[in-house]
């Protein structure tokens, strides 16, 4: 089947696109029909991102670019998920009392927090991509207003990944962890492409065969270290507890700053998909 690249990303799309499925260009006809390579990558505005994604053939290459894309944005980033995860944390340690929290209420909480999480994941990597692309950062409200319109496809997809996980890991914990990694790039899947919730789940899966152990190696590396940053942010405001010293500011920026890093995986992400495209490239149709 003919492939067409995306002249702003460089992803492959159908021939049948008429726009790229990734950054939402619009397509143009393939070199030797009334364009040359050198007029397709003279416009700085067709930057693609192979100068900072590499194909995805290891743990070190999700790795790396995550460490470079999350070091060089950090800034971006705190900005897009302060919006959202502040006023909850805000609101939780004014509201809730650590010390009587039942397991209805850490229900509630943490699908509060799944629920921002979606919020965020779509306008990052708007943002991120963006960056990729053009070198210039949007606005956090440009982001937010382009991740909305994928919030209702993402909700779905990920409520179904998180039902499925879950029962995974009551019935048996290896189960669950490879549902994890099966459904690891549900995300970025649902937000870039088209198609059902459902379809969302396939087509992780289906990026993710043969390649899980190398998702899974990135994953861990990525996790370990965000764990170690974060245990050692909750260690301070623990210390603070366990000496009777309540100050709710400290703990919901400590909170916060958890949040920041924890979107670290997030990052991972979107470097493991567009990795995972570039490796398709040379061998078949991004979309069988």
């Amino acid at each position: 089947m003919n492939n067409v690249r995306c002249l702003r990303c460089g992803v492959v799309n159908l021939v049948t696109d008429e726009v790229c499925k990734v950054c939402g260009a619009e397509l143009q006809p393939p070199f030797g029909q009334g364009e040359t390579p050198h007029q397709a990558t003279s416009d700085p505005s067709t930057r693609v991102y192979g100068d900072v994604i590499s194909p995805f053939e290891g743990p070190s290459d999700g790795i790396g670019p995550t460490f470079h894309l999350f070091r060089k944005n950090l800034w971006l980033i705190s900005k897009i998920v302060f919006v959202i995860v502040a006023p909850f944390e805000v609101f939780k340690a004014l509201s809730v009392d650590p010390t009587s929290i039942d397991w209805q209420l850490s229900l509630g909480l943490i699908a509060l927090q799944l629920m921002a999480n979606v919020l965020v994941v779509p306008a990052l990597y708007y943002a991120l991509l963006m960056v990729i692309q053009t070198g210039n950062a949007p606005s956090v409200n440009e982001a937010y207003r382009w991740s909305l319109s994928k919030f209702g496809k993402l909700v779905g997809a990920c409520l179904i990944s998180w039902i499925l996980t879950v029962l995974g890991f009551v019935l048996l914990v290896i189960p669950g962890l490879i549902l994890c990694i099966v459904f690891s790039l549900v995300y970025p899947v649902a937000v870039f492409e088209k198609g059902s919730a459902v379809d969302a789940l396939r087509r992780s899966a289906q990026l993710t065969r043969g390649r899980r152990w190398n998702i899974l190696g990135a994953y861990f590396v990525i996790w370990i270290l965000v764990a170690v940053i974060t245990s050692a942010a909750s260690g301070l405001v623990s210390i603070f507890l366990l000496n009777g010293v309540m100050f709710w500011p400290l703990g919901a920026a400590v909170a916060i700053i958890n949040a920041i890093f924890a979107e670290a995986l997030t990052v991972l992400s979107l470097v493991i998909y567009l990795g995972i495209l570039r490796t398709l490239e040379s061998a078949q149709s991004v979309i069988e």
